[in-house]
């Protein structure tokens, strides 16, 4: 699979998590809110609402260390007995 396709990939799988988590959150906030009677949101609801907060940051996390990593040039030395320009080493 070549860069492109990888990518592709990566971003609808951000996407479709990212939204899914999203819908979870906005269901639990608005029962939270609307629903008569109750005292305030459960337990659950708070693990579900705190990992949603560490599942964004996560996701763009992952994003941004990747395109910083792939926007990195190679800095490495060559070795001793090769030459980068025309004119080989003299021995």
């Amino acid at each position: 699979m070549n860069k492109q396709g990888a990518w592709l990939i990566a971003l609808v799988l951000a996407v479709a998590l990212g939204t899914a988590i999203n819908m979870f959150t906005i269901a639990i906030l608005y029962e939270a809110i609307f629903r008569v009677g109750s005292a305030g949101i459960s337990e659950n609801a708070v693990q579900v609402l705190t990992g949603w907060g560490g599942g964004m940051i996560g996701i763009i996390g992952a994003f941004i260390g990747y395109r910083v990593g792939s926007s990195q040039t190679d800095n490495t030395q060559p070795d001793e007995g090769t030459s980068t320009d025309d004119n080989p080493p003299n021995p």
